[in-house]
């Protein structure tokens, strides 16, 4: 049933067929594994927990590594692991150790064949909902933008970054999914990178329309023509605009810009994705040390939790094995989740009601159906608030809808164990508490640290490559990489400082400079940026091309706004 609601939930036939797909082939990893070791190490807990253990923080290392469907992929061997081997530790029945492995995948299987058997029914709309979110987002963005003021301006940046960097992979399976004829798909992905695109453009434009004086007036007027206006003598005297070569540059600009936004609605491209200032895929970054340290934290937590289990004799030690395990498990795949700790507890109170009223509420009524019907209700409304919801409640759902079966008996007998009832819940608080003090332990690196390390990767890349080489490296793709481990969208500075490489890439490849200036901009991407303001001759720089260059060359200008907002800060 959990499989069905996480599977149906996600709202596009592309998602569901990669999520099916991860799901059983992780299912199916787990079953295998304890099949393997189970024969050889069930003649003693400890080593049977010990193997189990290795599997589980094996399976969450591989998921911290990759990315997407194949990070949900190990993440769902990690929860196979935990629910079909821990309670097996309790009662090792060689006899009847197919079967309870069988019974995992079966249900999985079953699961996602009922799945797919409703989408037939009720078949997925093939409309390009997310693309079209997208686009609807980008455009309420672009309106919302250009009146705002300094301060509302850097907080709808940071939105429209996370937003989109977050949006890519529900777009991406939307389009996998498609019916439509395979160029068709093609430009669908290209549209979805053209909204990004238009959406950084007009962060540069709005920079530079401020620049020369821009009114709110002045731009609502740009807005409603699409800005198909031509910023002219009359335009500027209506405005009171000066007459500058800053301000001929922003005409320049109107104009560039107001072709883009033609396109928009066009089946041609609207931009050279071969220029590598154009964010043309999203990738990925992988942090070695969150890998490394999620794997320790869920070592430590879980032997810390077998051994109360085995060698203090704690009856409901496997329900904290299980719950562990299976929280590390899927923050291993949902990068930034591990920091709402308190959300775990919320989460406990959420899946505890729910199984109170199941178990004591409506198993005791005596029908089947209605334990079927109010399990369904349950788990739905938590499959569709965690793909609803964002920050905290995210992770409260997507803890609840897992949790809750520890207190349920999935055998729909009625139970008035409440002590049971109450040891359960007891011992997934447990677990929390030892997984909190794990955290301490081993702290969670915060979302700038892990942006800073990879920004210094980039730089020593940047740095140390030839100029084609240089060329080739896209770090618009990159940003927005980072930012879909951000969790909180409060860090100015990282978004500064990677808007400033950004910028200063696209001077040093595109701009005719001297080797001298190159060298010197180059130089200028080191520790200092990334602590504070950058040296002294990289300052005297900027200032004589905010002087001279900057006046006359829009991506000069651009680099220029950005060292400045870097070091405002």
């Amino acid at each position: 049933m959990a499989t069905a609601a996480i599977i149906q939930i996600t709202g596009s036939r592309g998602a569901s067929i990669k999520k099916s797909a991860a799901r059983i082939v992780g299912t199916l990893t787990g079953g295998l594994y304890v099949l393997f070791i189970a024969s050889a190490t069930l003649i003693d807990s400890w080593l049977f927990n010990a193997f189990l253990i290795f599997g589980i923080v094996t399976s969450l290392g591989i998921a911290s590594y990759f990315h997407n469907r194949v990070s949900y992929m190990f993440a769902v061997v990690g929860i196979t692991l935990s629910l079909v081997g821990f309670p097996l530790a309790v009662n090792p029945d060689m006899a009847n150790l197919f079967d309870h492995v069988q019974l995992r995948c079966v249900g999985i299987a079953f699961g996602i064949l009922m799945s797919m058997v409703a989408g037939m029914v009720i078949p997925y709309p093939d409309d390009h909902q997310e693309l079209s979110a997208v686009k609807k987002y980008t455009q309420g963005f672009l309106n919302k933008l250009f009146l705002s003021g300094e301060d509302s301006s850097t907080t709808l940046i940071r939105g429209f970054l996370v937003f989109v960097s977050k949006k890519w992979q529900l777009v991406d399976d939307e389009i996998y999914g498609s019916r439509h004829e395979q160029q068709d798909k093609l430009s669908s992905r290209a549209a979805f990178y053209d909204s990004i695109n238009i959406g950084v453009r007009a962060i540069e434009l709005k920079q530079l329309g401020d620049q020369v004086g821009m009114t709110k007036d002045a731009w609502a007027l740009l807005i409603a023509s699409r800005f198909n206006i031509v910023v002219d003598e009359e335009f500027r005297q209506q405005w009171q605009l000066a007459k500058t070569s800053r301000t001929q540059m922003f005409a320049e600009q109107v104009v560039l810009f107001s072709q883009q936004l033609a396109r928009l609605t066009t089946e041609e491209a609207t931009f050279d994705y071969s220029k590598k200032q154009y964010v043309s895929d999203i990738g990925r970054f992988t942090d070695g040390l969150v890998v490394v340290n999620n794997m320790l934290r869920a070592a430590v937590a879980l032997f810390a939790l077998s051994f109360m289990w085995i060698e203090l004799q704690w009856e409901d030690g496997m329900t904290a094995m299980i719950m562990a395990g299976m929280i590390f498990s899927v923050y291993a795949a949902n990068p930034g989740a591990e920091q709402a700790q308190s959300a775990n507890f919320y989460a406990q109170l959420v899946a505890g009601v729910f199984g109170f009223i199941v178990t004591f509420g409506v198993m005791p009524i005596g029908s089947p159906w209605l334990v079927a019907v109010a399990s369904f209700i349950g788990v739905y409304l938590m499959a569709y608030w965690y793909w609803q919801s964002k920050s905290l409640l995210k992770v409260v759902c997507m803890v609840s809808l897992f949790s809750w079966t520890n207190l349920v008996p999935l055998t729909s007998t009625p139970s008035f164990d409440f002590a049971h009832f109450l040891n359960s819940n007891v011992a997934n608080i447990t677990a929390l508490m030892v997984m909190w003090c794990s955290f301490q332990l081993i702290p969670v690196r915060s979302t700038a640290q892990v942006i800073k390390r990879e920004l210094r990767v980039f730089f020593t890349r940047f740095q140390n490559t030839n100029e084609e080489a240089r060329k080739a490296l896209n770090i618009s793709n990159w940003i927005l990489a980072a930012y879909a481990y951000l969790v909180s969208e409060s860090d100015t500075m990282s978004i500064n400082r990677m808007l400033f490489l950004k910028a200063l890439q696209t001077v040093v490849n595109e701009n005719k400079i001297s080797e001298q200036e190159k060298q010197l901009l180059l130089s200028s991407v080191n520790k200092e940026l990334l602590e504070s303001k950058t040296n002294e001759e990289t300052s005297l720089l900027i200032e004589d091309k905010r002087n001279t260059a900057a006046m006359h060359d829009f991506n000069w200008f651009i680099l220029c706004e950005r060292y400045r907002l870097l070091n405002q800060k």
